[in-house]
């Protein structure tokens, strides 16, 4: 498959971005990121500026859209965003249009489409079909109040910032929608609309005599004719996509592809082709799947070879509409403060989270490096740390081990360093090493589980700080222990005293105690009356021999000697 020859010219493009309220702005863009780097060190220092971000955008030129992906995003102390998803206009409303033509721009549609979502998922319907075909603009110019009631309020959002009511708008969008009902009309009884046939669009698109700027027009009218009568939107999907065949260019693709992207963003579509799903997480997995081009089956035995065609194409990555479409719904979903489970809890809810993580690596590895997905994942971790739900999950739990250990694999399992953090503070309040020695019962047993709980900490991937502050801590009293339980304790001779260093002191971490326990295993091999005096607790010789190397394999898995110093062979 020729992927330069369906997607055309692409161009990339940085822009900074400063946030006024609830309004973000373009303040300019350049083709190096670098540029605008010290633009945005200044501009997020000024008292009139709640924020800015720099974003990467990707211009498809043949397709004629823009993807954007917000890579650096910093909002003032207190201020929140209330859509973190919103476009950046590059004056007033960027949904505002004058003309018939402009109904067609991306933004335009995309408010077709959240003011009209119930209208078009009832007749199974997208913005384009509406726009290009009389018959479908007949319909909904038929439905009743609902034309007006949705054209007010896309008037009241366009206003807003400018001295125009929304009264006075709103007369403009009518008289906007009557133009264009009027011209479609017009246009329907001197020309029908084209009829796909064997040659499919690539036919159409050859036969169109009329001026080079309607045959987009043509295409969308011939190819909303011809979906016409489908019953479902799968049904709507697999005939869009009989019509992809091998001889397709960019400019019949971005027709399929623009259509298909409309499709997808109804929440009815995706649930027909993913089947029913049993939990918010089976929505955002599905989505995941979506993007990379695995559509299932929807509870049907097999793919309809039109929904087959799709998900080869998506698995390529040559429906750049449709990815992104597919791609903005994922990021709304994991901004949606709502539970991935049926609220079981912050750790069942960072499970569902970190499962997400997961199949985005496994199934979409390039959405595993959106740096917007990434950072939509982190502010859901974030979001779920709070006091309450904190003391939800610690209250019930009566042991101090229990309970240091519960939080501190919610800190393991947490994605970010914010909610790392965040999580690191409540575990810090919860080491208390004499705590954790009196629930054990034994200073010298308990050992072993403050060197694990450290050995944790280390590895948990917590800010260095805390997390230093913690097994600095648990070192200390391991090494007090070992120094006065162990090595000071005249009820054990020496060769039990090393013995309970291998069996207690495995894996501790770099530390004062981890250096003592070495230090005394190092002595140890080098005295000779040590393993002699261990192997004389042994009768026969295949028992001291087999006993002799179970030693040295524990020496040597306690990780606290080299395997040089093991004579094994």
């Amino acid at each position: 498959m020729d992927k330069q020859k369906l997607i055309g010219a692409v161009q990339t493009v940085y822009e900074l971005h400063s946030f006024h309220g609830d309004i973000w702005l373009v303040v300019r863009e350049s083709p190096d990121l670098r540029q605008l780097e010290p633009s945005a060190a200044l501009l997020v220092q000024r008292n009139e500026v709640d924020g800015i971000r720099l974003v990467r955008r990707s211009d498809y030129k043949d397709h004629g859209f823009t993807t954007t992906v917000t890579m650096v995003k910093r909002l003032r102390n207190g201020v929140q965003e209330v859509d973190p998803l919103a476009r950046a206009n590059p004056g007033r409303d960027a949904s505002w249009c004058e003309k018939p033509e402009d109904l067609m721009g991306d933004v335009q549609r995309q408010i077709f489409r959240t003011f009209f979502a119930k209208f078009l998922d009832e007749k199974r319907m997208t913005p384009l079909e509406v726009l290009n075909y009389e018959v479908n603009a007949r319909v909904l110019d038929g439905a009743g109040t609902i034309l007006q009631g949705a054209l007010q309020r896309v008037a009241s959002v366009q206003v807003r910032g400018t001295k125009q009511t929304a009264v006075a708008r709103m007369k403009e969008l009518m008289a906007l929608a009557d133009t264009a009902l009027a011209a479609l009309v017009k246009n329907a009884k001197t020309v029908p609309p084209a009829r796909i046939g064997e040659g499919g669009l690539v036919a159409v698109a050859d036969q169109y005599k009329g001026p080079a700027a309607g045959l987009d027009h043509c295409l969308y009218r011939a190819v909303a004719a011809y979906l016409a009568d489908a019953k479902g939107w799968v049904e709507k999907l697999d005939r869009l996509f009989l019509l992809a065949t091998p001889d397709l260019s960019v400019r019949e693709m971005r027709i399929l592809d623009s259509i298909a992207a409309e499709i997808m963003s109804s929440p009815l579509a995706l649930k027909d082709l993913a089947g029913q799903e049993k939990s918010r997480l089976d929505l955002v997995l599905n989505a995941i799947d979506l993007y990379a081009g695995n559509l299932g089956t929807g509870g049907r035995n097999e793919q309809p070879p039109g929904v087959a065609a799709l998900s080869l194409l998506l698995s390529e990555g040559v429906l750049p509409r449709t990815m992104a479409e597919l791609r903005l719904g994922l990021l709304r979903h994991l901004h949606a403060r709502l539970p991935l489970r049926s609220d079981r809890g912050i750790r069942d809810e960072m499970e569902a989270t970190v499962e997400v993580i997961g199949h985005l690596r496994r199934h979409a590895p390039v959405l595993a490096r959106d740096e917007e997905v990434l950072e939509a994942l982190a502010q859901r971790a974030d979001r779920l740390i709070q006091p309450e739900s904190m003391s939800d999950l610690i209250g019930p739990l009566r042991g101090a081990v229990t309970r240091a250990e519960t939080v501190l694999s919610l800190a393991e399992t947490a994605p970010g360093d914010a909610a790392k953090a965040k999580v690191a503070t409540y575990l810090r309040s919860l080491i208390v090493p004499e705590d954790f020695i009196r629930e054990v019962g034994n200073r010298m047993e308990a050992i072993k589980t403050l060197g694990t709980l450290a050995r944790r900490i280390v590895m948990s991937g917590m800010p260095a700080a805390p997390k230093r502050e913690m097994a600095e801590i648990l070192d200390a009293a391991i090494f007090d222990n070992v120094r006065t339980e162990i090595l000071a304790n005249q009820a054990m001779n020496y060769t039990d005293r090393i013995l309970a260093i291998v069996r207690l002191c495995g894996g501790l971490p770099e530390g004062r105690a981890r250096q003592l326990a070495a230090d005394q295993l190092t002595q140890a091999l080098k005295r000779p009356e040590f393993i002699l005096n261990y192997l004389e607790r042994f009768a026969g010789a295949q028992e001291r021999r087999d006993a002799y190397f179970k030693l040295c394999s524990a020496m040597l898995d306690s990780g606290l000697v080299d395997k040089s110093m093991l004579p094994m062979g």
